[in-house]
């Protein structure tokens, strides 16, 4: 990487997910244009289904997730029940529109749940939605929770992919973020999965973590390489103790600065792209043969709330406490606490608390960012032209910052990066982003106003 490109991996840039994040929902959303938006799903619409599992056996420190630690499995099987009572919910206002393409369990840690309860709410969805061959079943999983005979039952159930949350493979960085999990609990799960069939396995690892140093996570990634799973993540952990306080249990003296943070970023990259796999967007990687790589050459990757994906469904029904659902340009979060989520239900009210309805020039921006982050490129014209004077002026003024380090080439309305600047993606995306630039007035407002 370019010395000039290495300040840029230190930059705090949104995840880009969604477009405004969550960070900018409020309560002007309700559940009744979430309602709405439902009873509008056309009959034969993709939809990708998400389940938020918000149990832990174990707090890990750096953790950013909406979850709780519990060890009451009574409390898991109250919210199963509260599960199956919001998808009957939403299913009742879709009226038999909509097809899953997808569905991803994810936490918190869904297999704190026994495989009997995941098996309830696949029938639960099944009832509601339906669910075909081509429905793609994808679930996360905590390695030191995998019970025997749960890799096969879930691959019985229709699971094609699984997800280990790995992190770090090295000890004294496991015991720095209270998550020890060996390397020999890692294999054996990747061969269960082998062995029943699963040929979509995906390893998240993250950089950044106390203790590490460029040999320790060197090591992390040989091995990394050495269990070849077919995706990758590799994500940097983003310290917040203000925000998150489980992570001022973390030593903030033991963490890379930014210097080694970019030099483990580097190392990440320049090794999994030398071991055959192909870089997706910024921070995914993935064999050749996987689908996800398919879908990049073929021009199909999107990104979504669960990252970047070959999912073509632009409708995203969430269930669960937090979960986010997108229909139709409207946000809906549901209530994050669970006595707020079991009361609405119990109600027979569905669980919204808050989300954003796109303004138009959010439309556009969401539409460039996708764009960028995807393919690489991006035609500005509809941005620049439902934006504010000034907020198109900012954009202009950063794009040609990020021309003269060379990120990006500019001709015309079109913004191509640089191929080598790909895992710089978002600082990218940034510069369409009018919640990151540096003045602080009501953007929403001037976002509304501008259209």
């Amino acid at each position: 990487m370019k010395n000039e490109w290495r300040k840029y991996l230190a930059a705090r840039a949104p995840r880009y997910t969604s477009y405004p994040s969550a960070l900018h929902f409020d309560r002007s959303v309700s559940r009744e244009d979430y309602a709405d938006r439902l009873s509008a799903v056309e009959l034969y619409e993709p939809l990708s289904l998400y389940v938020h599992v918000p149990f832990c056996k174990k707090l890990c420190w750096y953790c950013g997730c909406n979850m709780r630690v519990e060890n009451d499995y009574g409390r898991a099987l109250r919210y199963v029940c509260a599960l199956a009572k919001e998808i009957s919910l939403v299913g009742r206002r879709l009226g038999g529109a909509g097809r899953p393409r997808s569905v991803h369990f994810g936490g918190g840690t869904p297999n704190y749940l026994l495989v009997d309860e995941i098996a309830d709410i696949l029938q639960a969805i099944e009832l509601e939605f339906g669910l075909t061959d081509d429905s793609n079943l994808a679930i996360e999983l905590d390695p030191r929770l995998i019970r025997d005979d749960d890799i096969s039952r879930l691959a019985t159930l229709g699971f094609q992919r699984m997800s280990l949350g790995v992190q770090d493979f090295d000890r004294e960085v496991q015991l720095a973020i209270n998550r020890v999990q060996s390397f020999e609990m890692i294999e054996s799960a990747v061969g269960e999965m082998r062995r029943a069939g699963i040929n979509d396995i995906s390893f998240d690892l993250l950089y950044g973590l106390p203790k590490q140093t460029l040999a320790s996570f060197r090591d992390s990634l040989e091995k990394t390489i050495a269990l070849a799973p077919d995706r990758v993540s590799i994500f940097g952990y983003a310290h917040l103790p203000a925000a998150l306080p489980r992570q001022r249990l973390i030593d903030s003296d033991s963490l890379p600065g930014a210097d080694l943070r970019a030099d483990l970023a580097e190392q990440a990259d320049e090794a999994l792209i030398a071991a055959g796999y192909r870089r997706i967007g910024f921070d995914h990687y993935a064999k050749p043969d996987n689908a996800l790589a398919v879908a990049d050459r073929e021009g199909r990757l999107r990104r979504n709330f669960q990252g970047f994906t070959d999912d073509l469904a632009l409708t995203t029904l969430g269930f669960g406490a937090s979960a986010i659902s997108s229909v139709n340009g409207l946000y809906a979060q549901n209530e994050k606490s669970l006595t707020g989520y079991y009361d609405d239900l119990a109600a027979g009210l569905l669980p919204v608390a808050r989300g954003v309805e796109l303004t138009a020039a959010e439309t556009a921006i969401a539409g460039a960012i996708q764009d960028l982050l995807c393919k690489g490129s991006a035609n500005i014209a509809p941005v620049l032209a439902a934006v504010s004077t000034e907020e198109a002026g900012q954009i202009c003024i950063r794009l040609e910052a990020l021309e003269a380090d060379g990120l990006i080439y500019w001709g015309g309305n079109v913004v191509q990066i640089d191929a080598a600047a790909r895992p710089l993606s978002r600082c990218v995306a940034m510069a369409l982003d009018p919640y990151e630039f540096p003045r602080k007035s009501d953007l929403k407002a001037s976002l509304a106003r501008a259209v």
